[in-house]
């Protein structure tokens, strides 16, 4: 049987980017960017430092989710025994069906996202593996990031330049769906 563990988390502890190599002036990406972006941005941060971190600490990445309603950021993540662990690929589509649950049922969740261990093969037929992350705000558009892992000469991994892209499976369930 599957469990699903939620977490409470506050919103504040993530106050500075985990990937960002040189800090970006407040008011120029304000400017740029509307206030359901920058939410969007700030939960992507905080689930890309969690995800980061655990990568660190155990070389591995099992998919969560974080959800958000005002300043409260909640984690859902498997909880089961380890054991009984369903594939990573298996739990991430579980986990997004999840969460569009969560958000059909919850009006009150502004934003969710979806983090796991990805593989794309890059321009020179070599497989790459990074961080993707699903986003989403019930009032904007959903996109996807894909933080690659390269390894570098020494054959430790470094942070790649992070891509975003539009997404049309979005987490929140649209009218009509």
């Amino acid at each position: 049987m599957r469990f699903f563990g939620i977490f409470f988390l506050v919103m504040g502890l993530w106050a500075t980017a985990a990937v960002a190599e040189e800090p970006v002036p407040a008011s120029a990406e304000q400017g740029e960017k509307s206030p359901e972006q920058q939410a969007m941005d700030q939960l992507a941060e905080a689930g890309l430092r969690q995800a980061l971190q655990a990568i660190q600490r155990s070389g591995g990445l099992y998919p969560f989710g974080l959800i958000q309603s005002g300043e409260t950021v909640q984690a859902v993540g498997y909880s089961g025994d380890k054991e009984d662990a369903p594939s990573a690929e298996e739990w991430s589509q579980d986990l997004f069906w999840q969460l569009r649950k969560i958000g059909k049922e919850q009006p009150d969740i502004e934003l969710m996202a979806l983090f796991r261990l990805h593989d794309i093969t890059g321009d020179n037929g070599e497989k790459v593996t990074g961080v993707w992350a699903q986003v989403d705000h019930r009032a904007a558009r959903p996109w996807v990031i894909f933080l690659p892992l390269l390894k570098n000469e020494k054959g430790k991994h470094e942070l790649g330049d992070m891509i975003y892209y539009a997404t049309e499976q979005p987490l929140f369930e649209k009218s009509g769906e």
